[in-house]
């Protein structure tokens, strides 16, 4: 989802309480903080030696680590907090918009949002998985480029075993 898609939903639903689901049936706490809204650039070389660029924004939630019962964002709020980072600089709307999220029982992560809904007047953004790929392997267009793309095939080299001629006391060591 890019980011002003994210943006379009919150002022369509700005009146209801926005709920973020990081694995199935599991919910960040619903007094989290949004604590940072990162515009980040990419400049990455993969095992191939193609350079890749590209721009992603990073919206980090947090829980207290003491529940605050009294504490809700709506979409309203969080659009707020948007409008509070644009006086300082500009987030970018055009870019995937990635939701940043740990608790003492899931480890840190970077989740893509995989769909969203409204159910029983909150908004639900269901966060999916994010992936690790090879971008060499994915540009190939045949199997045989394919094997060779990433790191090329495993090459078995012969080991030559050296026996340790130093002997203790002998003075060569």
């Amino acid at each position: 989802m890019k980011t002003k898609e994210f943006l379009k939903v919150l002022k369509t639903n700005s009146d209801l309480p926005v709920y973020f689901e990081y694995q199935p049936g599991n919910f960040v706490r619903p007094d989290y903080h949004v604590t940072e809204i990162k515009n980040l650039d990419f400049d990455t070389v993969d095992c191939g030696g193609v350079q890749n660029k590209w721009q992603e924004v990073h919206i980090q939630l947090w829980e207290n680590k003491v529940p605050e019962p009294n504490h809700q964002l709506n979409g309203a709020k969080i659009l707020s907090i948007f409008e509070l980072v644009n006086k300082v600089r500009t987030t970018l709307e055009e870019v995937e918009v990635l939701f940043e999220y740990q608790n003492q029982n899931f480890h840190k992560a970077t989740l893509p949002v995989a769909a969203y809904e409204v159910k029983n007047d909150v908004l639900i953004f269901r966060l999916g998985e994010g992936f690790t790929t090879c971008k060499a392997k994915d540009r190939a267009t045949t199997k045989e480029e394919k094997a060779q793309a990433c790191c090329g095939s495993p090459v078995e080299v012969e080991v030559k075993k050296e026996v340790n001629k130093c002997a203790p006391d002998s003075g060569c060591c």
